[in-house]
Formats: structure tokens, C-alpha cells, sequence
């Protein structure tokens, strides 16, 4: 008689979707274990602006500066090195391909999603500041002030926050006049701003009249009340003028009042506050 053909073994049911699984978490395994490789030694998180150091290790790169402010030692080795910083451009490109395709996710993904997203908001000022947007140009100077989706750098931030103030922007005014440091044209700055009606300016002005200014302001509590209740007052206005208190203005503002209830400002225009 014929011999029956030897057929293979028949795969239990199910087995191929296991071993399916089984290679996608060895590949997740291998994927997160090559991205760890790219922790910064000194925050323990993936880079969002990554820097090679002298020791060849990467690093965040506003970390790894303040790290070497205070030490000429590799974090990682413990060995003197230079303080040249080198721009990982390929670990960054590498890092946002892979944060957008979704092959880093979760908690190691938040601050590059962050700085995507940063960076978006960050283009779209700018698009609207360079067609003449003065709030535009006012919240890219604060970009670059603070390096939140944009390099940090002041002169850019000095420039975007006068133009904000030119065209007109009283929030713009208040953050230019913040650049100027120790010129006494600061203070002037704040005061046009804070009469205009910032309620940030309005702090800014009440905190010089409740510490003083050497040579320039001397301490007046009824001022510093003054300003503190306008801080409070302000409403938003059109044509640039006018800021409503945000909640650490209002928070700034109310605590001293309540701590300086017993000082009088009989002449200011707008009611006082009820003191419980």
C-alpha cells in the first residue's frame, strides 16, 4: 500500500499571535534598553537639548553647564575634563523620530512631547509676530527668555519684548522694562506700564515702594497699598492696554494687604478691599 506523505506537526492553536508577542516585547525590551543608554547622567531623563561632553557621555545641556560652574569633574567618571559642550544633533534627531513615531512613549517621552509642543507654539508667535502680532511679540521674548521651545537667549528676548512695547503692548512694555537690569530706566518702564493698567506692573511698582530704591524710592507703604489694590483692579482692555492679575499676582497682592491691613490709603480712587 501507498505510504501516507509526512505531514508536518500541526501548530497548537494560538501559538503564532504568542510568539508574535513574545518578539514585540523583546523588541520594546531592546528599544528601551537602547534608549536608557541616552538618560542624562545628571537628571535621569532622555535630553531634550543633548550635549556630548569631554568624557563622551551626553548629557541636558543646561544640566551639565551648571554641573561644570561647580566642578571640573565628569559626573560620570569622577576625572577632570574640559568644559567644551558639543551639540548631540544625530541623539536629538534620533530621540524626536522616535518620540514622534511612538516607539518612546510614557514617562521617558512627557518632556520631549513638551518640548514638541513648545516649539509648535513657539513657531506660530513667531509667524505672527513677523506679520506685526504685538501679543505675539511679547510671548516670543518670553520664549526666548526662558529657552521653552526656542535656544535661550536674552538679546532675542530683549529685542521681541521692545518691539511688543513699541507697537503698543503693555505686558510687553512691563517685560522690556525687566531687561534693562540695574537701569534706573527700569522702574519708569513699570510705572507707565502699571498706570496703563498690567496688573504685573502694578506688583512690580508696589514692591519698589514697599522695599524702596536706594537714591531713587524711598519706602511708602500707602503707595505700595496703592498699587497693590490696582494690581487687584486691573481689567483687560483693548488696543494692548490693560492685563487682568494672574493667580500669583493675586496671591502676592492680597497676602500683603492682609498682612499691612492697618495702612491707609485714603486718597486712592478705587474702594478699598474688606478685610475679614
Amino acid at each position: 500500500p501507498a505510504k501516507r506523505a509526512h505531514m508536518p506537526p500541526k501548530r497548537a492553536a494560538g501559538s503564532s499571535s504568542k510568539d508574535s508577542v513574545a518578539t514585540s516585547k523583546k523588541f520594546r525590551s531592546a528599544i528601551d534598553k537602547g534608549v536608557d543608554e541616552f538618560l542624562c547622567p545628571i537628571t535621569q531623563e532622555l535630553p531634550v537639548d543633548p550635549v556630548m561632553a569631554k568624557d563622551g557621555h551626553v548629557y541636558e545641556r543646561s544640566a551639565i553647564k551648571q554641573w561644570l560652574e561647580r566642578s571640573d569633574k565628569s559626573p560620570v567618571t569622577n576625572l577632570k575634563m574640559g568644559s567644551e559642550l558639543l551639540d548631540a544633533t544625530q541623539v536629538r534627531s534620533m530621540l524626536e523620530t522616535m518620540v514622534k513615531s511612538g516607539a518612546i512613549s510614557g514617562d521617558k517621552a512627557d518632556k520631549w512631547q513638551e518640548r514638541l509642543k513648545a516649539e509648535e507654539m513657539a513657531a506660530e508667535w513667531r509667524r505672527l509676530a513677523e506679520a506685526g502680532d504685538a501679543e505675539a511679540m511679547c510671548n516670543l521674548g518670553g520664549k526666548y527668555a526662558h529657552g521653552d521651545g526656542v535656544p535661550q537667549d536674552d538679546t532675542q528676548a530683549k529685542m521681541w519684548r521692545k518691539r511688543a512695547a513699541h507697537r503698543g503692548n503693555v505686558r510687553g512694555l512691563t517685560n522690556y522694562g525687566s531687561t534693562l537690569g540695574g537701569n534706573g530706566d527700569i522702574w519708569l518702564h513699570w510705572m507707565e506700564a502699571a498706570m496703563r493698567g498690567d496688573a504685573f506692573a502694578c506688583v512690580l511698582v508696589a514692591r519698589l515702594y514697599e522695599r524702596g530704591v536706594f537714591g531713587q524710592i524711598a519706602k511708602d507703604k500707602e503707595l505700595a497699598k496703592r498699587w497693590y489694590l490696582k494690581a487687584l483692579a486691573c481689567k483687560e482692555k483693548e488696543e494692548g492696554d490693560g492685563e487682568e492679575p494672574d493667580e500669583e499676582d493675586k496671591a502676592e497682592a492680597s497676602a500683603w494687604l492682609d498682612a499691612n491691613a492697618d495702612v491707609a490709603a485714603p486718597w486712592f480712587d478705587a474702594p478699598d478691599r474688606q478685610v475679614a
